[in-house]
């Protein structure tokens, strides 16, 4: 608490500051700037949903970007300035509002000259000095800027993500689960690697009419998927862009046409989505819980398998368009370590760089397998196997 002879300063000033025409017909003001002294002098500390809730009865649980106070606070702040500019104004307690702050300070006129003896204060430069320090200063900026746009050029692949104007959607594949009636006589949900969604079910149930199944309404996802959700988020933040979510158990046509399409999770679960994957491969198919790579004649099975270093998989990163202005970028694995280990690599500027060198001029499209494998999926390495490069030809518009 303050002394009372203080206290009566501080109400004097407060009543004379409330009369004045600037804020006489301003409830509102007068409202605020009272409640403001009496938290002053009750030191309490205030924060804009104090304020709001106190004064305006906002409730910031469902709203909390509401800006009534800040506009509030702002208008207040200018009176104040312009009321102590006022010549007939001498008082011997000032009522000073930090810029961004919601707490109100007491200051004697003496403190106030003080401070702006401080803000006026100037250093003296001769001419010559000062030429060549704002010389250094722009030189210094056009660097800034120089390495700034250098650091945050998108990479080729990426570029058709960030450009303005572009919907980016973000594919995560999902598990379609259905609900059974079990021999306990309860009802569980169950996954089927044949249902991936309604129709599958359907069919299902026609061929199996022993069974009683049901739709649910949610699905399953593995660990990849907030974990490559973060990734992404992190990359696009870094690009000053966005993309929105979708579920490939609800992804539509229209979602396709008006989107580039990121995919992030297995082929074992696509619906959709597999009409794009693959789709210009000359090379590429999926083969069980991994890839198969048709060369000369010859087929190669990229398939899960154990080793002694630990367990080996493999991972196909796409990039292709399906139209003339619309993309795909696909992270493709059955097992999470390998959608995520290529996610980070693609979105890693040096080893971006790196891979794209290997990109032949002009071309842009591709298909690539990596081996990605870990010692109890810690460790993670991530190598090239096979890459295909995609014709830029015969692109629908």
């Amino acid at each position: 608490m303050m002394h009372e002879h203080n206290k009566e300063e501080i109400n004097e000033a407060l009543e004379k500051l409330c009369a004045h025409s600037l804020f006489s017909n301003s409830t509102t003001l007068v409202r605020i700037i009272k409640y403001l002294v009496e938290k002053a002098i009750l030191k309490e500390e205030l924060k804009e949903y104090t304020i709001g809730s106190d004064l305006f009865g906002i409730d910031y649980s469902s709203d909390k970007n509401n800006s009534t106070v800040r506009s509030y606070i702002y208008k207040l702040r200018k009176k104040l300035n312009a009321y102590y500019a006022s010549e007939d104004v001498n008082s011997a307690v000032i009522f000073h509002l930090e810029k961004g702050q919601y707490n109100l300070s007491f200051l004697s006129s003496k403190q106030v000259k003080d401070t702006n003896k401080k803000e006026n204060a100037y250093i003296k430069i001769s001419k010559p000095a000062f030429y060549t320090f704002s010389s250094l200063i722009v030189l210094s900026i056009s660097i800034f800027c120089l390495l700034n746009s250098i650091t945050n050029t998108s990479h080729s692949i990426w570029q058709p993500y960030f450009n303005k104007n572009v919907n980016n959607l973000l594919v995560i594949s999902d598990q379609y689960v259905v609900s059974e009636k079990l021999s306990d006589g309860n009802w569980h949900g169950v996954l089927y690697p044949e249902i991936n969604n309604s129709e599958d079910l359907l069919k299902h149930a026609r061929q199996h009419t022993n069974q009683e199944l049901h739709t649910t309404d949610y699905t399953l996802m593995s660990k990849m998927a907030p974990f490559g959700v973060n990734i992404l988020t992190q990359w696009f933040v870094s690009q000053k862009y966005n993309f929105n979510l979708q579920l490939e158990s609800h992804l539509s046509f229209d979602d396709v046409r008006e989107n580039n399409i990121i995919f992030i999770g297995q082929s074992k679960t696509m619906n959709l989505s597999s009409t794009l994957f693959l789709k210009d491969s000359k090379l590429f198919s999926v083969y069980g819980d991994g890839f198969k790579v048709t060369k000369g004649g010859e087929e190669t099975l990229y398939d899960t398998k154990h080793e002694a270093k630990g367990r080996v998989e493999y991972a196909m990163v796409s990039f292709n368009t399906f139209s003339k202005d619309k993309m795909t970028l696909m992270f493709v694995s059955n097992n999470d370590i390998g959608v995520l280990a290529t996610l980070r690599n693609f979105t890693n500027s040096e080893w971006l760089h790196e891979f794209e060198k290997q990109l032949p001029e002009g071309s842009q499209y591709f298909n690539a397998l990596f081996e990605v494998q870990g010692v109890q999926r810690s460790d993670i390495s991530c190598k090239l196997v096979e890459l295909e490069i995609l014709p830029i030809t015969n692109r629908n518009d």
